[in-house]
C-alpha cells in the first residue's frame, strides 16, 4: 500500500514538470514583415505567434491567416472579395523571414501596388 501511494505522489510530482516540458518545446513562429516601395522606403513589423504578438497591429489575425495558409504566403486568403484595387503602377515588394512553426522562412513578392498587396495578402501586410 505504502509503494501505491508513493508512486501516486511521485507521480503528481512529475506530471507538471513532464507537461510543462512539452509546451516549451512547440515550434516557434517569429516573423519580420517588411514592405518596400518603388522609391526604396521600407517599413517592418515582428510577427510572433502561439501566442500572437510582436509589433504588428493586428498579431492576432495576421497568425490566424498564416496558419489558415500552413504557412504558405502564396496561399494567404487575402481580401478578394471586399476590395477593388485601380490599374495605378507603384509596385511594392513584401517580404517576410524567420521561422513558421520551426521552419525556416524566405519569402519575396512583387505586387503592383499597395492595393494589390492589401488584396493578395489580407492581415498580414497590413501595417
Amino acid at each position: 500500500m505504502k509503494f501505491t501511494r508513493l508512486s501516486g505522489a511521485l507521480l503528481a510530482v512529475a506530471l507538471p514538470f513532464s507537461v510543462s516540458g512539452v509546451a516549451s518545446a512547440s515550434p516557434d513562429t517569429s516573423l519580420v514583415l517588411t514592405i518596400v516601395t518603388q522609391n526604396g522606403d521600407s517599413e517592418s513589423v515582428a510577427l510572433t505567434c502561439d501566442p500572437p504578438g510582436g509589433s504588428h497591429p493586428n498579431a492576432k489575425r495576421a497568425c490566424a491567416e498564416i496558419h489558415a495558409a500552413q504557412g504558405n504566403f502564396e496561399s494567404l486568403p487575402g481580401q478578394s472579395q471586399q476590395m477593388m484595387c485601380t490599374m495605378e503602377y507603384l509596385p511594392v515588394i513584401a517580404l517576410a523571414e524567420g521561422t513558421w512553426r520551426g521552419e525556416k522562412v524566405e519569402w519575396e513578392h512583387e505586387y503592383g501596388n499597395g492595393c494589390s498587396l492589401r488584396t493578395a495578402t489580407g492581415t498580414v501586410f497590413l501595417f
